[in-house]
């Protein structure tokens, strides 16, 4: 493998990183919020579709960065023939995109509170879709990628 692939991996792995480390901080700050919603889930069939919802969208975003993540370590440290490299390429880029749609679908409408004492609330909204625009680059990375890796 090329030094120019490994150097794209690691940006990919860096920026897979970056964005686990804002899905942490948005499920964290959703977490604050979990046992209020069960209790309204109990008695509303709306609030348990949502915290559903919640909670599913976040860990299919979460696992598409991290996929991204794994993959890009993996390669870094492996020389795959293309095949392999192309299929991994195509596979990333088909779970972000997956995750994404996923995400987009639900809290892309998501208005923020304003009342006071729901900041982390508002900030996980914020911060879900700024790893949901990432999926996208990290796409369109791995599109790069594999592109390149037909290539070289």
């Amino acid at each position: 493998m090329t030094a120019i692939l490994s150097v794209l991996y690691c940006l990919q792995a860096a920026f897979s990183g970056y964005n686990l480390y804002l899905a942490s901080i948005s499920i964290s700050n959703l977490q604050e919020y979990e046992e209020t919603s069960k209790k309204a889930a109990k008695y509303s069939n709306t609030a348990e579709k949502q915290l559903h919802k919640t909670r599913t969208t976040q860990a299919s975003g979460t696992i598409a960065v991290l996929l991204s993540f794994l993959t890009s370590a993996y390669m870094i440290f492996s020389s795959p023939s293309v095949l392999p490299r192309l299929v991994i390429a195509v596979g990333n880029i088909a779970a972000l995109l997956a995750a994404r749609e996923h995400v987009g679908a639900f809290w892309k409408g998501k208005a923020k509170v304003p009342l006071p004492g729901v900041g982390d609330y508002n900030d996980a909204i914020s911060i879900t879709q700024e790893t949901r625009l990432n999926m996208a680059y990290m796409a369109a990375g791995w599109t790069v990628l594999g592109a390149l890796s037909m290539l070289i």
